[in-house]
């Protein structure tokens, strides 16, 4: 077969119709252009069994409409061409239709995450804020309960040490305390948590601070205020992060910088001053300057 093609060169009729069939060279002819363009009110118009086929080949010639080759199309070709057309726009219609389900899909599932995430942090947060406030009540309790047992008041009677009938020695009689009929436990109110407004919302809540209460923290701040004593103070970018310093109050607690820092104030200056960290000093610094001390 080789040895034919090259007696024959590149000349010859065959020569002629491969290179049609050469990728790029296909064109659609203009009676297939018109009826794509117009698809539309042909198809409304066929609607019957029986088209004249042979009447809309007369149509197209007078209109100018030829067939791929330039020659005015037969009725076999008009029909042939019209169902060309009617299966290339069908399987158009067809992909578009699957891309705008695919992305109604899309969407719809990621709004659906979207929600179910929303919900889940929302759970958490509230989970997390029972577990606090439980205890917070435990703790207020068990101080209660302790105050009690150290209290001599006659509220609590059955927490008075027996009274000895021999009197005591000078001494005792001066180092202890006077009695003080009618006191009454301390009542706090414990502050809560300032509102989240915003992107400040999404952010989740540090894990609960776990350990003693702190010394110097004022009686109204509960432990949900604190920060864990495992957590660095430091940015993701590594910079020192005054709001967040491991085991002192968080500013997201807070609405205002000056209740933050009055909050933070007092457990530092309990500190003495030589055993103060180095971020300490600073951070104690900085809140003297937020409320002008």
């Amino acid at each position: 077969m080789s040895a034919a093609m090259a007696v024959g060169g590149t000349d010859g009729a065959m020569f002629t119709a491969l290179l049609g069939c050469q990728r790029g060279t296909w064109a659609h002819s203009p009676l297939f252009q018109w009826m794509t363009n117009n698809y539309e009110a042909m198809s409304q118009a066929i609607t019957g069994k029986k088209v004249r086929w042979q009447k809309m080949s007369e149509a197209a010639e007078s209109a100018g409409l030829t067939n791929v080759n330039g020659e005015p199309p037969k009725p076999a070709t008009v029909r042939s061409t019209w169902y060309r057309v009617r299966k290339a726009v069908g399987a158009m219609q067809r992909q578009k239709e699957e891309a705008r389900n695919t992305a109604l899909a899309a969407r719809a599932a990621a709004r659906a995450a979207s929600q179910a995430q929303k919900q889940d942090d929302a759970e958490g947060r509230e989970t997390l804020n029972r577990r606090m406030a439980e205890a917070d009540a435990d703790l207020r309790e068990k101080q209660l309960q302790d105050a009690r047992d150290r209290s001599r008041s006659v509220l609590y009677p059955e927490t008075v040490p027996q009274v000895r009938t021999e009197a005591a020695p000078p001494e005792e009689r001066e180092a202890a305390p006077a009695l003080k009929i009618g006191r009454v436990a301390e009542f706090v109110v414990m502050r809560k948590q300032a509102p989240r407004y915003g992107r400040d919302r999404d952010i989740p809540l540090p894990p609960p601070y776990v350990g003693p209460r702190p010394a110097g923290m004022p009686k109204d701040l509960p432990l949900e205020a604190l920060m864990p004593l495992e957590a660095s103070g430091r940015t993701p970018e590594g910079k020192l992060d005054f709001e967040q310093m491991p085991g002192l109050p968080r500013r997201s607690f807070f609405d205002r910088d000056r209740e933050w820092a009055l909050a933070c104030l007092p457990m530092i200056e309990v500190i003495p001053p030589r055993e103060r960290s180095k971020p300490l000093k600073a951070m104690f610094c900085l809140l003297k300057m937020k409320i002008g001390r």
